[in-house]
């Protein structure tokens, strides 16, 4: 299998594809709802890491979850689409790396020897972060030292700083993630979880954890307290937890359904879905 790794040109970044067998021992989105409001502190102080190093426009944090298990042989790829009858929307699907120009590693999990190793992937370009290397040693030793490595993972950066709400197309384990979620059955905000931080000047102070005095984490509310003075999580991805809406083809002639309602042939989810599955490779 050819591979263009090392893209990102930093010794501590693996971005090599994760054999589909690891990536579905990952835990499931609806197992991670608290997951990160119960770990607070170390929350706080991975961000505060990469505020104090200045780093905030290079890396942020994630939450450790898949949606699908994968065939053997793919790695879940997010890619932007665009074009001229839909709105701009992220699709991450399971891919043959081989296939996929421009691959490189998104989300990374600490490992041993002051590493993080890639379990999802993007083709948006990403910049050289061969400078880097110490600071990604210590974030990984400090994710291990705080007993996270199966909560919280290093993103690296630039992605997509939009708060994005993320839905399902289980028939071809594929997800779409859209800026404008009106469209879905329902906008139940209550319903989601948080699953990207960015790191804040503020978030600084708390690098070193010296005392339990750290913000808590806001992850079930995100549109509610967007604009309150403490909501330290100014960007998020959301899922709807509990509830996933799943979207299915119901008919040879092409009409789909959303939560069981056919959508219109004019609406622009019409046209994002079937885009969406045009492009997904067959699995």
């Amino acid at each position: 299998m050819s591979f263009n790794a090392d893209i990102l040109n930093n010794v501590n970044l693996d971005e090599t594809p994760l054999p589909a067998s690891s990536y579905n021992e990952l835990p499931h989105i609806d197992d991670m709802r608290d997951t990160a409001s119960k770990n607070p502190r170390a929350h706080a102080q991975l961000l505060g890491l990469i505020a104090s190093h200045g780093l905030a426009q290079q890396f942020s944090i994630h939450l450790i979850h898949k949606h699908f298990n994968i065939p053997e042989g793919r790695v879940m790829v997010y890619e932007t689409v665009r074009g001229p009858n839909h709105p701009d929307f992220v699709l991450c699907s399971p891919r043959e790396p081989a296939n996929v120009e421009n691959l490189r590693g998104l989300y990374f999990r600490a490992i041993s020897g002051g590493k993080m190793a890639a379990f999802e992937y993007t083709t948006e370009s990403g910049e050289d972060m061969s400078k880097h290397a110490n600071f990604v040693a210590k974030f990984s030793q400090t994710v291990l030292d705080l007993g996270v490595q199966n909560v919280f993972a290093l993103t690296a950066k630039r992605f997509h700083t939009d708060v994005l709400t993320e839905f399902e197309m289980s028939d071809v384990i594929s997800t779409i993630l859209v800026n404008n979620p009106t469209w879905l059955p329902s906008a139940d905000c209550k319903a989601s979880t948080s699953t990207d931080w960015i790191a804040t000047p503020d978030y600084a102070a708390y690098a070193n954890a010296a005392d339990d005095g750290v913000p808590g984490i806001i992850s079930l509310k995100c549109i509610e307290t967007r604009d309150t003075p403490k909501h330290y999580n100014v960007t998020c991805s959301t899922t709807r937890n509990g509830k996933h809406y799943q979207q299915k083809p119901a008919m040879p002639s092409g009409e789909l359904l959303l939560d069981g309602k056919p959508l219109s042939p004019d609406s622009e989810a019409f046209a994002m879905i079937s885009r969406a599955r045009a492009l997904v490779d067959a699995v």
